[in-house]
């Protein structure tokens, strides 16, 4: 009677679970493809090293967390110890088909450790359980509320725990004269609780074993429709996660008005789809959306979880503008943060701005700002819309030549839309002229044939723009036959080396930040009078978290400082830096758009640079000069702090470029990782 009672509920189960996993894999089958197939030890090696050793759950789960050194380990220990006692829930499944079967034929000592490891697993599990309660009830982390399926979910692991030591204890205590550390060793100490021998044990232990078994097979059809789907779709996701460059926006065929954006949910790819299934629900992206904490209409995860309840049960109303609203999509700054702590590798600002491309492109539905920056970009190749004619007019007084006057220069400098026509930015470019100058760099610029790389317009859903403005860029670059390329924008940066080859854009592209580094130690580049002053660094959104640059801007003002350690000189660091750097406020199309609802990005940041008291932020970036500096004044702190590049930190240290220069030609800069 128990084998086909057993086999009946296993039957069913399984069943019951392969029907629901069919009705998750249906959406999948309908959307756009997606190229993920490739690399398979890359693959591979990603599940090993980020699901099953779970590298990246352990880190700090807020800007507030990283800045108090608190991570989220106990789910580590909660996951590994699952996954450990699987064992025993392997040789309990089969004792419901032979009763007597065990683990015993891998030999006595392996299987006494295996008994041993299981058991005190359980028991940290359980320990890791019950502090989940109570983390949720008491302590209440941000974002990760206590609610009824929190509280399912915990209380079936800690059920099954609880029904592991309950089975074999009372098993244990029917043997009788069990020890304290004997082959269970937890359960066996339990056993001592219950009188030797006791007739009533073995029906209890049999009780426990129905009881495990009927919460493991309850537990397996309630993943699918719980928040931990994610046990289903994070390995998964990660071994097909994003090898390639990191690309904010999706190439479209603009001869297809099918291909026009995502308005509906059947027009993200497989992958983008698949996103919404691993989320854990750890709320890490919204924790460090620069949007989210300045009180904007955005979470990352709510707009996963939108993503996901839109294309598991529809709706009346339409994705974009309806599920999801048009603001929501509009705050985002593209800044990275949320993929970047993100455990499971979900591309949240892909997402966004697939949406928004459908925003601009079917329904011409932008704020008006946007609108007019599109404009600019139509009729003057910038959205600062000055006349190209004037696109020299920063140059003036330099020797700065074009790539028709000095075709065989070694690097093009894309002097980019700020340098060019922004008062502010021309200043930070001509420092960066003079330190090429001085350590005569073989350059030259595009002249009046360049334009905006794009980025603006990508970044804000004008993918048919974009593709104009970079058509002719790639074009002129090509015909000048251009191959290594400098840029001090790291937004130019990004598109150029990351977003061109999809075009027939392919160059060698370093930032600025990368060349003053290697003139530096090459010795190319001298500093003679060291920076006095403290000074702070912003990392840049797109050099740091986009494409891993952290370093070289740190060596330029290490160099600018004399040569002091970060830790005893001149640089402060920020609380927020690096990967958990907090943006500026200005990437995604933000720079172009008024900033209404809650507090201002810039401001935000800017209160975190002036609180620590550094006479100067250093930047690397013309996005975030702009920005900051906006920030340094709307606070009143003019007089408190510079806003500088970090090319005008390091000629600062070099009056008149006096620094004497290495005949020799640089050696090609390699691109750091």
């Amino acid at each position: 009677m128990k084998l086909f009672v057993f086999t009946a509920l296993l039957v069913t189960s399984l069943v019951l679970f392969g029907r629901s996993v069919v009705q998750l894999w249906r959406p999948l089958t309908k959307a756009r493809p997606d190229a993920r197939f490739d690399r398979w030890p890359e693959r591979l090696w990603s599940v090993l090293i980020y699901f099953f050793a779970q590298a990246k759950v352990g880190e700090p789960p807020s800007y507030e967390a990283a800045r108090r050194g608190i991570t989220s380990k106990h789910h580590l220990w909660i996951f590994w110890g699952f996954l450990l006692i699987q064992i025993a829930a392997v040789e309990m499944l089969a004792q419901g088909f032979s009763p007597s079967w065990s683990l015993e034929f891998v030999g006595p000592t392996l299987y006494r450790t295996i008994k041993f490891s299981v058991d005190w697993f359980n028991l940290l599990v359980l320990v890791m359980v019950v502090y989940g309660l109570v983390r949720r009830i008491l302590l209440k982390p941000r974002l990760i509320p206590m609610n009824w399926d929190a509280g399912i979910v915990l209380g079936l692991i800690g059920a099954l725990m609880v029904t592991h030591f309950l089975h074999h204890s009372f098993h244990f205590a029917h043997e009788g004269d069990v020890p304290y550390w004997g082959e269970g060793t937890v359960s066996a100490a339990l056993s001592h609780l219950w009188p030797e021998r006791a007739a009533w044990a073995p029906a209890l232990a049999e009780a426990m074993w129905w009881a495990h078994i009927g919460i493991i097979f309850f537990f397996l059809n309630y993943i699918p429709h719980s928040k931990h789907i994610h046990l289903l779709g994070a390995l998964p996701n990660i071994l097909f996660r994003n090898l390639d460059a990191r690309v904010v926006g999706t190439k479209r065929n603009l001869e297809d008005e099918n291909d026009y954006g995502v308005g509906k949910i059947e027009q993200f790819t497989w992958k983008q789809l698949l996103d919404t299934y691993a989320c854990t629900e750890c709320a890490r992206c919204s924790n460090f959306c620069p949007a989210f904490n300045t009180d904007k209409p955005l979470s990352p995860m709510q707009l996963i979880h939108d993503m996901k309840h839109e294309m598991q049960y529809g709706g009346s109303e339409p994705l974009v503008g309806g599920r999801i609203k048009d603001e929501t999509l509009w705050a985002c700054t593209t800044c990275g943060a949320c993929q970047e702590v993100c455990p499971v590798f979900i591309e949240h600002p892909r997402a966004i701005v697939d949406m928004r491309t459908h925003l601009v492109l079917s329904e011409s539905r932008m704020p008006a700002e946007l609108s007019r920056a599109f404009t600019n970009l139509e009729r003057n190749s910038n959205p600062w819309g000055i006349g190209a004619d004037q696109r020299m007019g920063w140059a003036e007084g330099l020797e700065v030549p074009t790539i028709a006057d000095r075709p065989d220069a070694e690097y093009l400098l894309f002097v980019g839309c700020a340098g060019a026509f922004d008062d502010r930015i021309k200043k930070s470019m001509r420092a960066l002229v003079q330190l090429l100058h001085a350590a005569k760099v073989s350059f030259a610029v595009l002249g009046p044939e360049e334009q905006c790389t794009g980025d603006p317009a990508r970044r804000a859903g004008n993918e048919y723009l974009f593709q104009v403005q970079a058509q002719a860029n790639i074009e002129a670059m090509n015909a000048a036959r251009v191959t290594k390329v400098v840029a001090s924008c790291p937004h130019c940066f990004h598109t150029i080396r990351n977003e061109y080859p999809a075009f027939g854009g392919k160059y060698e592209v370093v930032h600025h930040s990368q060349l003053l580094a290697h003139l530096l130690e090459t010795k190319r580049l001298t500093p003679l009078h060291p920076v006095t002053e403290n000074f702070t660094y912003h990392d840049s959104c797109y050099l740091g978290r986009w494409n891993g640059e952290y370093d070289a801007p740190r060596q330029v003002l290490e160099a600018a400082a004399g040569g002091s350690s970060m830790s005893s000189g001149g640089l402060i660091e920020l609380g927020r830096k690096k990967q958990h750097g907090f943006c500026c406020g200005g990437g995604g199309g933000r720079m172009w758009m008024e900033e209404k609802i809650g507090t201002r990005v810039n401001r935000n940041r800017t209160d975190e640079i002036l609180a620590t008291g550094a006479k100067i932020a250093a930047v690397a970036c013309p996005y975030c000069t702009i920005m900051i500096s906006d920030g340094v004044k709307d606070a009143g702190a003019e007089e408190r702090v510079q806003v500088l590049d970090i090319a005008e930190v390091l000629v600062r240290t070099m009056p008149n470029t006096l620094a004497q220069p290495n005949p020799r030609v640089p050696e090609p800069v390699q691109e750091r990782d």
